[in-house]
């Protein structure tokens, strides 16, 4: 029962958060263990409360990962048939996301109201900043991962050449000083060159 319980589980996360690699085995169990009681009757398969522990739900998990049923890597699991992907639809609107990000530049709009309209939900967006796709640096301000990369190296440049401040990054990029803040906080400390 504890495995049909754990692979469903995984099942329906993998489902629900298409862009998740694996899951942690703590929250599998946690997941597990939160559902609400099995409506079908005690004599029904599969059917009753689930009495084993942590330990003993850790011991099935292992058993599930030599039988080659889970993929183990670390503390994380996963199905071995899951590969984190959208739907092809999704992953259209995503990358019409990404495409109007990019061709904001500097000052993208709020992703939360771009990826309404495009009928992405917020899930999808949280799993696109966990996969690295969306950067966040400031709330309401992502960018693409590629224009965050670009932005940080023109960053490093303008470093190179003086000190930073929130005009002169400003002014710099052309930017509005809300997103010029947020990318200097956003932006990794570089220890300085010695003299």
């Amino acid at each position: 029962m504890a495995e049909r319980r754990l692979l469903a589980m995984l099942r329906r996360i993998h489902r629900s958060e298409p862009l998740a690699r694996d899951v942690r085995v703590d929250a599998l169990i946690a997941r597990v263990r939160s559902e609400p009681e099995d409506p079908r009757p005690g004599s029904h398969r599969g059917a009753g409360r689930l009495l084993l522990g942590d330990d003993a739900m850790r011991a099935v998990v292992d058993e599930l990962v030599d039988a080659g049923r889970l993929v183990r890597r670390g503390h994380r699991v996963r199905l071995p048939d899951h590969e984190p992907l959208l739907d092809p639809e999704m992953r259209q609107r995503v990358e019409r996301l990404l495409v109007g990000l990019r061709s904001a530049g500097v000052e993208p709009p709020r992703v939360d109201a771009l990826a309404s309209r495009l009928g992405i939900p917020p899930p999808i967006i949280d799993q696109l900043r966990t996969a690295g796709e969306l950067v966040a640096v400031a709330p309401g301000i992502d960018y693409p991962r590629d224009v965050h990369a670009a932005l940080l190296e023109r960053l490093d440049r303008m470093a190179a050449r003086g000190p930073m401040d929130v005009a002169r990054v400003r002014d710099e990029l052309r930017a509005s000083r809300r997103y010029a803040e947020a990318l200097l906080r956003a932006r990794p400390r570089r220890p300085r060159p010695k003299r």
